[in-house]
């Protein structure tokens, strides 16, 4: 298996005017030979205070492109290098929106094979963008707010994983799984000793997230 490599990249948000996003694109030089490798755009925890280098995101976007993906982490609108301002959460789904455009341009992307992954804020914007864009075929969402959650997000078909930390202050279980349960196609795992942010645990939420993303890849028509 080769090595992945990290390319620092530039793209635009979407919406007038345009602002331009920066991020870090991850993958194997072999992928780019042919239509069919899986693409991931990573979505950050809370702009106030993380950015695309949060080490779960990191970890994840190294796996994924190990395995096969190519792996988009970027930052929200007034993060780091990204121009703007932070809105909390109001216009954030036009720059998951740029991203996606962007890892679907690249060579040897697959179309039909294209995730969202969000950690804590990233999982509700991620969540919410993928009901306006088709294209999106799954969304892993990692310690979305409950207090974010209202009964419509995450009610399309289309499949869906949620996980979460046993010790979870911000997105408990008990208060995910009355939400889960009202809506399709989504399955749900615990971190056993995790808190929000999976500090200490980023190897095991990342191997059950890319467990997740590997088999779906390989699932036609899903």
């Amino acid at each position: 298996m080769d090595e992945s490599a990290e390319q620092r990249v530039t793209f635009p948000s979407a919406g007038r005017p345009p602002l331009a996003l920066m991020g870090v694109l991850a993958r194997r030089p072999s992928g780019m030979g042919n239509a069919d490798q899986p693409a991931a755009v990573l979505c950050h925890p809370q702009p106030a205070t993380s950015s695309l280098d949060d080490p779960l995101l990191r970890r994840l976007a190294a796996d994924l492109a190990g395995a096969g993906f190519a792996a988009l982490r970027f930052n929200f609108r007034g993060v780091g290098a990204s121009e703007g301002q932070q809105t909390d959460g109001r216009l954030e789904p036009l720059d998951i929106a740029g991203a996606v455009e962007f890892v679907l341009a690249q060579p040897g992307v697959h179309p039909e094979k294209l995730c969202l992954v969000g950690h804590a804020f990233g999982g509700f914007m991620a969540l919410t963008y993928a009901a306006h864009d088709a294209r999106v075929r799954t969304v892993v969402a990692i310690s979305p707010p409950a207090f974010r959650i209202t009964p419509e997000v995450g009610a399309y078909e289309r499949p869906k994983l949620v996980v979460t930390g046993e010790l979870d202050e911000v997105s408990p279980r008990h208060k995910l799984e009355p939400w889960l349960e009202r809506i399709p196609n989504r399955g749900l795992r615990v971190v056993s000793g995790a808190r929000h942010l999976m500090r200490g645990y980023e190897d095991v939420a990342s191997d059950t997230i890319v467990h997740y993303l590997t088999r779906w890849a390989a699932t036609p028509g899903v």
